[in-house]
Formats: C-alpha cells, structure tokens, sequence
C-alpha cells in the first residue's frame, strides 16, 4: 500500500497555508425600529456563491419588552428555519441552533449548516408576531 501526499494541502504550522479562511460574521438587526409583523422577513447577512455555513444563530441583546408573542426563525432562500426553528425573544441569550444532521428535508428537518452554490441570505423570519428585540445574527463561514 502507498501513502501520497498532496502537497497545495500541506501547510507550515499544522494547517494547509492555501485553506479558505473561516469567519464570524454578523450583524445587529434592532425590531424596535421597525414595524414588523407575522412572516417578515429580514435579510441580514449576505452570502456570495461558493461559501460553507458552518453554522448560524441568533444572540438576542435586549429580549422583547411590549409583552408581545412573537417569535423569530433563522434560515435563507430554500429553508426559512435552517439554523432557528421558531424560538421565543423573551429572555436576552443565544437561541437553540438546531442539531446538525447528515441529511434532512426543508422546512421539517432542517440541518443548522449551508451550502450554498448561488448567491443568498440568511434571513430571520418574524414567525409569529411582532417583536421589538434586539438581536445578533452571526454566521461562520468558510469559502470553498
């Protein structure tokens, strides 16, 4: 048996020194200044073609204070609850991101990671309501 080493995946210090980079990306999306309501949609952060979502979520700031139900999703273009299925914005904190899995079918069994041939957003999904929270949509990516 032989070993082959290709060598644009050997790096100097332990990782390949031609790898694409990973990267936090995100971005404050304030509701308070807005006037939202059931299945708006906010486009938060923008993906180019050819990146790797690692995965996403949501840190919420300042939780909802008007007492309202609503409830937000975090997902992109194909899938609308990808990373977030419907969470409340009642307490400050990070939401449950989703399991990651090998396999799943949109919008029922979502998979908390992306990728994404085509240009496209990841969006959060006001679900059930008006919300009024301050929120972090943040995102690790990789190109590829």
């Amino acid at each position: 048996m032989a070993t082959y080493q290709i060598s644009p995946a050997s790096g100097t210090a332990g990782h390949p020194s031609k790898a694409p980079d990973l990267k936090c990306v995100s971005v404050v999306v304030d509701f308070s200044s807005t006037t939202n309501a059931a299945n708006d949609i906010f486009e938060c952060i923008t993906l180019p073609a050819n990146t790797y979502v690692v995965t996403a979520g949501i840190d919420i700031i300042t939780a909802d204070t008007a007492g309202n139900s609503g409830t937000l999703g975090l997902g992109d273009g194909a899938d609308v609850d990808r990373y977030i299925s419907t969470a409340a914005t009642t307490s400050a904190g990070l939401m449950t991101i989703r399991e990651q899995a090998g396999a799943g079918s949109m919008s029922t069994t979502s998979i908390a990671y992306g990728i994404y041939a085509a240009t496209d957003t990841i969006d959060i999904k006001v679900t059930t309501g008006e919300v009024n929270c301050v929120v972090r949509v943040f995102a690790l990516t990789a190109d590829f």
